[in-house]
């Protein structure tokens, strides 16, 4: 397994002038095969230290792992085992529309937005017209391509997505009681409809000293509520394991959140931007989309994450990065809504398992997981398999022709490098991915 502690900002991926989309190296010709794939680590410092060696059976060295990439995303590519060598995936099959990851997450990701495809072509045309360096800190479009993300808990999982109904963020202001945090989120009481947005600009532009002066008041007051005072680094210690749901009412939800955004990003204006979000925690299974222009942050647990190829976010808090803050407000769209939750549809149920996937509105990928109880299961045509409970043995034909089986157990995963119905026998489950259509 590989380790990757290089940011992820830079794509690497040439854009196609035409229809915006990244351009996709052209698929090698040659029959069906099953390969093992070896997936890439990313040591993000929000990562847990544990649940992604825990899968994959791997001793932990005590440093975070946030991600593990399955795919062939330039920067940290996986890597096929083909002829007795190692090779990058997109030799094999040409660049994937989409990236597989395993996202582990013990602290807040920061608050993001992902562009649409036209404010994906229009702004990187911008920023190329700027002169910006496609990997310059401050560019915000690294690609013309759009990001619609799913997420499918794997325990439990924290997530905010989606602006939360207007009447019960001003519920929990007035709770939490802090009168900088009440004025700052007044504008959602002249105009619930956009009001965020102009929550989102006064905290977002605030002057240094008064932003800090309403943090700390924020989270004195989330301290009072929860019994105690929160930590100003670390873990909080009424954290818990990540993951864990905690509060149900929304008072006790933001006491809470506060307590997790104060101990991972200490004086972040986006302690307080995070409470005009859904602050919502996935059972196993369920599953979270994020589509264009709805702000969002994952905040704890361990889930299987599936992507369009891109690397397009604006942020808006918890994080040291640049923020542009008018290039945020322009694409964001601050209309209240439910968050986006996905419960799996079964698609096939024998005696041999069940199939279920996650339907989203997107064509760059299909993401469907396999429950097998003993039997033979047909799966269709994946691209990339992860087993993440079990033994399972891959095999799959192409054209009436067998291609070589593969074993595979809990943490492993495969490439197959051509169309091939592939079916799956053993006891485990298995996530499935493969381009939408």
């Amino acid at each position: 397994m590989t380790r990757n502690t290089a940011s992820s900002a830079h794509l690497g991926v040439p854009p196609t002038p035409g229809n915006g989309q990244a351009t996709p190296l052209p698929a090698p010709s040659g029959p069906a095969r099953l390969l093992a794939l070896h997936g890439a680590e990313q040591a993000y410092a929000w990562g847990s230290p544990t649940a992604i060696p825990e899968l994959l059976g791997t001793p932990s060295d005590g440093g975070p792992v946030a991600e593990l990439w399955l795919g062939t995303h330039p920067v940290a590519p996986a890597l096929a085992e083909a002829d007795g060598a190692r090779l990058p995936a997109a030799d094999l099959v040409g660049e994937l529309p989409f990236l597989l990851k395993v996202l582990a997450a013990d602290k807040a990701l920061s608050l993001q937005v992902h562009p649409d495809l036209d404010q994906a072509r229009a702004g990187f045309a911008a920023d190329d017209a700027a002169g910006l360096a496609v990997d310059a800190p401050e560019r915000r479009y690294r690609d013309r391509n759009h990001k619609p993300e799913l997420i499918v808990a794997l325990t439990p999982f924290r997530a905010l997505a989606g602006m939360r109904d207007p009447a019960r963020t001003l519920a929990v202001v007035a709770g939490l009681g802090s009168p900088a945090l009440a004025a700052a989120f007044g504008p959602l009481v002249d105009d619930p409809r956009r009001g965020a947005a102009t929550v989102l600009r006064t905290l977002l532009t605030m002057p240094a000293q008064p932003a800090a002066a309403l943090v700390r008041e924020v989270v004195t007051a989330a301290g009072r509520l929860r019994g105690g005072p929160i930590p100003t680094a670390g873990r909080s210690a009424h954290d818990g394991p990540a993951g864990v749901e905690g509060p149900v009412d929304d008072l006790g939800r933001a006491a809470d959140l506060v307590a997790r955004l104060a101990a991972a990003h200490p004086g972040d204006v986006g302690i307080a931007a995070a409470l005009l979000l859904n602050d919502v925690t996935l059972r196993p299974g369920q599953g979270l989309f994020q589509p264009a222009r709805m702000l969002h942050a994952y905040v704890a647990g361990l889930g299987i994450e599936i992507m369009a190829t891109s690397d397009n976010v604006l942020r808006g808090g918890l994080t040291p990065k640049h923020i542009d803050v008018d290039e945020l407000l322009r694409i964001l769209d601050p209309t209240p809504t439910g968050a986006p939750l996905l419960t799996p549809r079964t698609r096939s149920l024998s005696p041999s398992g069940l199939l279920r996937g996650w339907d989203v509105p997107v064509a760059d990928f299909a993401l469907t997981e396999a429950v097998l109880t003993g039997g033979r299961l047909a799966v269709g045509r994946p691209t990339v398999l992860l087993v993440v409970d079990g033994e399972v043995v891959a095999e799959a034909s192409a054209d009436g022709k067998p291609v070589a089986p593969l074993t595979l157990r809990r943490g492993a995963s495969a490439l197959v490098t051509a169309p091939a119905d592939v079916s799956l026998t053993g006891h485990g489950r298995v996530f499935l991915a493969a381009p939408g259509g």
